[in-house]
């Protein structure tokens, strides 16, 4: 298996990651037949970032999250789960550092902990458990 969220290089390091926001809503009524765990729901994922140069060799990125599911057979609410997953780090190097490669190589580091934390509490939250898929971006075209 490939991981493409691997830091292939040392040029940048983090120095602090952490949850700066999370909201989790699991609308869902205890006597309601939750039976819409499978494929057949509208499902609304968008990912922001946010770059935040600092002096001395040292930028933020803040990643936030937005997903929203809801049931296609009687268009409920599955849930609605934001995230904002703070990053600083350190450039090591200062071959590379326009502000585009710089993000590419920070959310690289960043997205196993926001997947993993989307992916937990989606599951432990009662409704639709949400795999994410790895961001590539290299199949990206400017």
């Amino acid at each position: 298996m490939n991981n493409v969220n691997v830091n292939k290089d040392d040029s940048i390091k983090i120095i602090k990651n952490f949850i700066k926001d999370l909201s989790f809503e699991n609308p869902q009524n205890i006597n309601e037949n939750n039976s819409d765990h499978n494929n057949n729901n509208n499902m609304e994922i968008s990912m922001n970032v946010i770059f935040k140069p600092y002096k001395n060799n040292f930028f933020s990125l803040n990643l936030k999250y937005f997903l929203d599911c809801s049931s296609k057979k009687n268009m409920k609410k599955l849930f609605n789960l934001e995230l904002d997953y703070f990053g600083f780090f350190e450039i090591s190097e200062k071959a590379n550092d326009n502000q585009k490669s710089l993000t590419e190589k920070g959310v690289k580091l960043l997205f196993p902990f926001a997947k993993e934390i989307i992916e937990d509490i989606t599951q432990k939250g009662g409704s639709v458990p949400i795999l994410l898929n790895e961001i590539d971006f290299e199949l990206r075209k400017d």
